[in-house]
């Protein structure tokens, strides 16, 4: 068995609770990656040759990772997911500078009445192009670019790149184009509306989202929540606005037999059962540090895998110490023979300090389990 094979089976090994001969480690964060490789960030987003170069040769400093998300990325794929305008390193920031997305209110509440009486496909096309920074063909370097990437992580790297298609409810979308605060008010003052234009979002959401899993066959796609966090909002409208899209793109991954990572930023404490409806042992709940590791696991039991959660302020902040031992204890708790893997919460941050992320990861190597 490959080294690749090596690292693949033991990652889907916890995903399905079977037992594992380590605990696996999943790396995510490209922009710390850039910056520990020495390649500046409005080179590493627009140069993914260089992109490439840096992800292969920080997978080889780091034997113990097992998986990888994202090794490039394209700023301008967010603009996709939040309808927002994103400020773009070399181009509107300085050269080594995070990317930024720029959230306006671009979208008006005429916007809902277009979306359900000409589609929603004909009118994101004009919204990208004439309200967002007209970011598709922006991003087409980085998507003819990532099946070499993928191929080099595999061949120079020994690595498999877990995520290859990224998705989101719609609601992500608008909220990001309404602004936050203008869409939870037009959730209340015009609630059917709102559903009809959802719901027509979702047909294209949907169909660019199968479109994509069947023609690349990823071994995972990962499905976004953000501002759809049920903290923000009673569980009936939650119920009712949310979950029944992020089910649907969920399923039709489970339905392909890709991997569905479930990126859930912010609390998701309140629907931890709800997650129980999914099938067993088909998803990675991927947390950032706002929902208790240890209560999910509580609620979930061995229904599902969890991933993280390594806070970004203590990888920027804190000491090597600190980090290895608060990866110890997550494993102690949540995950001691399976059914964990351990990453970072969200992205390893820009800042994070070189001996926090060694630590991270060492912890999982020298982890002996019983």
């Amino acid at each position: 068995m490959t080294l690749y094979e090596q690292r693949l089976l033991r990652t889907m090994n916890a995903i399905q609770m079977k037992p594992v001969d380590k605990i696996p480690f999943s790396y995510s964060g490209p922009a710390y990656l850039a910056r520990s490789q020495g390649v500046k960030i409005g080179t590493y987003v627009s140069d993914f040759t260089k992109a490439t170069d840096a992800a292969v040769g920080f997978a080889l400093k780091h034997p113990g990772i097992d998986t990888m998300h994202t090794p490039t990325i394209s700023p301008f794929a967010l603009s996709t997911l939040w309808l927002s305008n994103v400020r773009v390193p070399g181009l509107d920031l300085p050269e080594d500078e995070l990317w930024q997305v720029d959230e306006q209110e671009l979208m008006t509440e005429e916007d809902y009445e277009t979306i359900v009486k000409i589609g929603y496909g004909p009118w994101l096309e004009d919204f990208l192009k004439n309200r967002a920074g007209d970011p598709l063909p922006k991003m087409q370097p980085f998507i003819q670019s990532s099946p070499e990437t993928f191929r080099r992580m595999a061949v120079e790297a020994n690595m498999p790149v877990v995520n290859a298609v990224m998705s989101g409810s719609p609601f992500e979308g608008f909220c990001g184009a309404r602004q936050l605060m203008n869409f939870f008010m037009d959730l209340m003052e015009e609630p059917e509306l709102v559903k009809k234009a959802l719901d027509k979002a979702m047909e294209y959401v949907y169909g660019s989202f199968v479109t994509q899993l069947d023609a690349i066959k990823p071994i995972g796609a990962w499905v976004g929540g953000w501002r759809a966090a049920p903290e923000l909002m009673a569980h009936d409208t939650w119920m009712e606005f949310v979950w029944p899209y992020l089910r649907r793109l969920i399923d039709a991954a489970v339905e392909r037999n890709v991997l569905p990572i479930l990126h859930f930023d912010s609390c998701w404490e309140s629907e931890l059962e709800t997650l129980k409806e999914l099938p067993p042992r088909t998803c990675l709940l991927m947390l950032d540090g706002s929902t208790d590791m240890r209560m999910a696991r509580n609620v979930l039991d061995d229904r599902m895998c969890l991933m993280g959660d390594v806070p970004s302020t203590m990888l920027a902040f804190g000491d090597e110490n600190q980090v290895y031992q608060y990866v110890t204890k997550l494993i102690d708790d949540v995950g001691p023979k399976t059914g964990l893997i351990v990453s970072s919460g969200c992205d390893t941050p820009l800042n994070a300090k070189p001996e926090n992320v060694r630590a991270m990861i060492q912890a999982t190597v020298d982890y002996r389990i019983s």
